[in-house]
């Protein structure tokens, strides 16, 4: 039994591993299309049945190649060449990748042999100067060119490959020069177009004229241009455009341009940090996340700052769970926090639900630079204040009234209503009037102030000033209806406390009618109104008033209460 479910499984998984294999046409036909990171996949798989087969291995070599994985294409050119070594093409990739990999002697044996068996062929001529080059043996691939233009001396590939000599010596505008002839006798050379526009970048960074050198830049950007309409699939030319516009610090361009080039090479990493690079830049911090994520595990060197960024960009899209353990990450890798950084840790912590270590962070940040830290100062006296650390909080909103460098901020008259409003919680009065008051002459408009006033100076006995204030915040009101209606309440409510401790039912009586001719939706001005008639033994009026208490709250338990206590209805 366990013999045939053995065998049942073997006959799946080669029916799977058929199925994800695919024709020689079509690899092929990738190949053709550029579509080297999708070919790649599929090499592993069936590169067994074509071990005699040149043309596919050339294939496999040239996928490699393109995918900067010389190793690899070394490996399969070598298998192409033993199996025909007689094909010109093949002996050249062959010689090139040997070039590629430093090995030039067997590179310059390889080419040698194909140029003595076909010495009419241009192109085994420049193979071998173009190997000179790698060399850095000019003169023998000065020598090499001039054989190859021998032959034909309309074709503009030599005319190419002189430029690339001279950019080997680094004398960019000979090799300019070249390019624009080759380019002069074929304009779909893309080679040509591809080395003006490196030349043109070297001119443009050598050139110390910005408004030549910026001339420069655009003339490489328009090549590279013209490589990416003449072939759309060419990596390269996305890439470099991506380059040129990151560092002109033209990051939408750069951004469009470093995209297409990512999907075209998902392995390419300086690529996709470039790009991550500027969607940071710009603020586009969802698109840039998948990137930091994957390109601070490719490149080393630049691990910290794609850390870095990738704090930024969880704390720009309130992911704080994950800035946290990014911020704690840089931390326990001895990072060097700016003030900033410090800040956004805070943030971070803070919105994860550890107030206490947040705060812990706010105030490094602030001790490092209290200049730059106006707004977090009064944010953190506010929570500070919010969580009855009241002393704390002064000692930071005190701090932030004394940085010069905050006098102009716009919450300053919220810093004096906070501190005056703790010394209240801490029962300070007298201090608090002291700052409730400047408080108040800084922004009249917030009627709250002056609530906190009356609070203030009943809290210190005195009934008649706490009055006042409190009747300032009905009169405001009156005068502006938009202010905030919670402080007129309150206020109303306070007076209304206390009359009624007194038991004075013909002050209350008359508080209770300005209350709910001013707020006539509001319940609780009816509430005392019809307690005020009833210690006035009014029960008729005390009746009324209940009743509207009940339409505005139909559960409302006191009126209920007071209704049936005094026997309303019953007559």
């Amino acid at each position: 039994m366990l013999r045939k479910i053995s065998l049942a499984v073997l006959i799946l998984l080669s029916a799977a591993i058929a199925n994800a294999q695919i024709s020689k046409d079509d690899f092929l036909k990738l190949v053709q299309d550029k579509q080297y990171p999708e070919a790649v996949k599929y090499i592993p798989q069936i590169q067994e049945q074509y071990l005699k087969d040149a043309k596919m291995l050339c294939a496999f070599g040239n996928v490699y190649a393109e995918l900067d994985e010389f190793a690899n294409a070394t490996k399969y050119f070598q298998m192409a060449y033993k199996n025909d070594d007689e094909n010109a093409m093949v002996a050249r990739r062959y010689a090139m990748a040997l070039a590629n990999q430093q090995n030039y002697q067997e590179a310059l044996k390889v080419i040698r042999n194909i140029i003595k068996d076909k010495p009419k062929d241009l192109y085994n001529h420049l193979t071998a100067a173009d190997i000179y080059i790698k060399m850095d043996s000019l003169a023998e691939a000065e020598i090499a060119i001039d054989r190859a233009r021998s032959i034909d001396k309309n074709n503009p590939a030599p005319i190419v490959t002189l430029g690339n000599l001279y950019y080997s010596k680094r004398v960019y505008e000979l090799a300019r020069q070249n390019y624009e002839e080759a380019i002069g006798l074929d304009s779909s050379n893309n080679e040509a177009h591809m080395n003006l526009a490196i030349s043109y970048y070297w001119l443009a960074t050598r050139e110390m004229d910005k408004d030549l050198s910026n001339e420069l830049f655009t003339r490489s950007l328009k090549e590279w241009n013209t490589v990416s309409q003449l072939d759309s699939m060419n990596a390269k030319a996305f890439f470099e455009q991506g380059k040129i516009w990151f560092f002109a610090e033209k990051y939408p361009e750069a951004a469009t341009a470093l995209s297409r080039f990512i999907k075209l090479r998902p392995n390419g990493s300086l690529g996709r940090w470039y790009l991550a690079e500027s969607l940071h830049k710009l603020g586009e911090c969802e698109s840039a996340i998948t990137h930091l994520l994957q390109v601070r595990e490719e490149i080393d060197s630049i691990r910290s700052k794609a850390t870095k960024y990738l704090s930024d960009c969880y704390i720009s899209t309130k992911q704080y769970p994950e800035a946290k353990r990014i911020f704690a990450e840089l931390e326990a890798n001895n990072y060097i926090f700016d003030p900033a950084d410090l800040r956004k840790f805070g943030q971070a912590l803070f919105f994860s639900g550890d107030t206490t270590m947040a705060i812990q962070y706010w105030n490094k940040s602030i001790a490092m630079d209290k200049d730059q830290n106006c707004a977090l100062m009064y944010v953190l006296g506010t929570i500070q204040s919010a969580i009855k650390q009241y002393d704390e909080s002064n000692k930071v909103l005190k701090l932030r009234l004394e940085t010069t460098a905050c006098q102009n901020e716009p919450n300053l008259p919220k810093v004096y209503y906070t501190i005056g409003q703790n010394y209240l919680y801490n029962s300070q009065p007298d201090s608090a009037i002291t700052y409730l008051t400047k408080a108040y002459e800084l922004e009249p408009k917030n009627i709250f102030t002056l609530l906190f006033l009356g609070d203030a100076y009943v809290q210190m006995k005195d009934m008649v000033k706490g009055k006042e204030y409190y009747q300032q915040v009905v009169t405001l009101y009156k005068a502006d209806t938009t202010l905030n209606k919670q402080a007129v309440i309150q206020s109303f409510a306070k007076q209304a406390n206390t009359i009624l401790e007194n038991k004075n039912y013909n002050e209350l009586n008359k508080l209770g009618k300005q209350w709910t001719e001013l707020l006539p939706d509001n319940v609780f001005g009816f509430l005392y109104y019809a307690v005020s008639f009833q210690g006035l033994n009014d029960g008729d009026n005390a009746c009324i008033n209940y009743g509207k208490v009940l339409k505005l709250d139909p559960e409302n338990v006191t009126a209920k209460k007071n209704r049936e206590l005094i026997g309303c209805g019953k007559k």
